[in-house]
């Protein structure tokens, strides 16, 4: 699903931040983009928002252990490093896959 979000230059977004609190506080959950020559570098978002995104990719991993269990299998602790660093936001899903593939191509 792609999202078109407002983007903000750094300027624009120091000047308009406490409105774009003031928007989260109301409850409005639209994300807004951050960066250079109105290329999206950043996103900030509610914390309710980065909370829900958060437990969605815990929810992801705990479902693919789970699914892998189902079949017999176990999840390696190594595997299961990298889905929670993934988690945690500290890995792209690519980059998260990438590892897996690596870490099973072995």
């Amino acid at each position: 699903m792609f999202i078109l979000i407002e983007t903000l230059s750094v300027r624009e977004a120091r000047e308009q931040l406490p409105t774009v609190l003031e928007r989260f506080r109301q409850g409005d959950r639209t994300p807004v983009g951050v960066g250079s020559h109105r290329k999206t570098e950043a996103a900030m978002v509610s914390v309710e928002v980065f909370d829900e995104l958060t437990a969605e990719q815990n929810q992801s991993s705990a479902q693919a252990a789970a699914s892998v269990r189902a079949e017999g299998l176990a999840v390696s602790s190594a595997a299961e490093a990298i889905m929670h660093q993934w988690a945690r936001g500290e890995l792209s899903t690519a980059r998260m896959r990438e590892l897996i593939r690596q870490l099973h191509a072995a």
